[in-house]
């Protein structure tokens, strides 16, 4: 059943499903985290010369954003923040319907530190979105620059084609999670962000559509530092 965990130990509960299905069996959470797909999925110029581009081409992005955000937002408690990756096509996107939520929004850039793919400009970052409130928590020990700089995963050690470093999500959930408070990401992909909570001792929360990247996310989870030997280890 999909209220059944997929993996789940002392820190992280993993399920196999769709967000949107799962998001109703949820607890209140102190962080939403995540890497959603946000290609732009139409381009119905592409194939002719001549057909200009139009806003309309991101409605299927849009709507479908909406709604993943109508679902996962309400799960933030008051002291909350909505952290989502982007680039720079998709921000315009899904910028208008965090506005709408959230009383704050910063534009953090993780800066990859080698170039990437990419015409003209080669990419080298990518973009991510903190939604928050005014209530929202914060760590006491400073507010980090909003340039993050985190060597990207080789893909061949990655076990998910987009796979974020663990350093790189280990500075967000330290930064917006408090100790005790639990971290949501709705597309946990290869597990980065609980695997981060865990060292860190944060209850992490995961949800994976795909069942091969659940299991490769629960191998990696069982084999994975707990937090005691990330502390004595430093």
């Amino acid at each position: 059943m999909m209220s059944d965990p997929y993996y789940q130990d002392e820190w992280v509960t993993l399920y196999h499903g769709d967000c949107l299905e799962v998001a109703g069996i949820l607890p209140k959470v102190a962080a939403v985290i995540s890497d959603p797909p946000f290609f732009m999925p139409t381009q119905q110029y592409a194939g002719r010369s001549g057909w200009q581009r139009t806003w309309g081409d991101a409605s299927v992005l849009g709507w479908w954003w909406k709604t993943v955000v109508d679902a996962i937002a309400p799960k933030l408690d008051d002291s909350g923040h909505f952290l989502v990756f982007c680039d720079d096509e998709a921000y315009a996107v899904f910028y208008p319907v965090l506005y709408s939520r959230f009383t704050n929004l910063n534009c953090v850039v993780w800066d990859k530190q080698k170039p990437g793919m990419g015409a003209t400009w080669r990419h080298s970052h990518e973009l991510i979105i903190d939604a928050r409130w005014s209530s929202s928590y914060w760590s006491a020990t400073g507010a980090p620059v909003d340039v993050l700089r985190h060597p990207s995963t080789p893909s061949s050690d990655r076990v998910h084609p987009v796979e974020k470093p663990v350093s790189l999500l280990s500075e967000l959930v330290a930064f917006v999670v408090p100790p005790g408070g639990i971290v949501l990401d709705p597309f946990a992909g290869g597990a980065s962000t609980l695997v981060a909570a865990k060292q860190l001792g944060r209850k992490a929360i995961g949800i994976e559509i795909e069942e091969s990247y659940c299991e490769a996310a629960a191998k990696r989870l069982a084999q994975g530092v707990l937090f005691g030997e990330a502390v004595a280890n430093g």
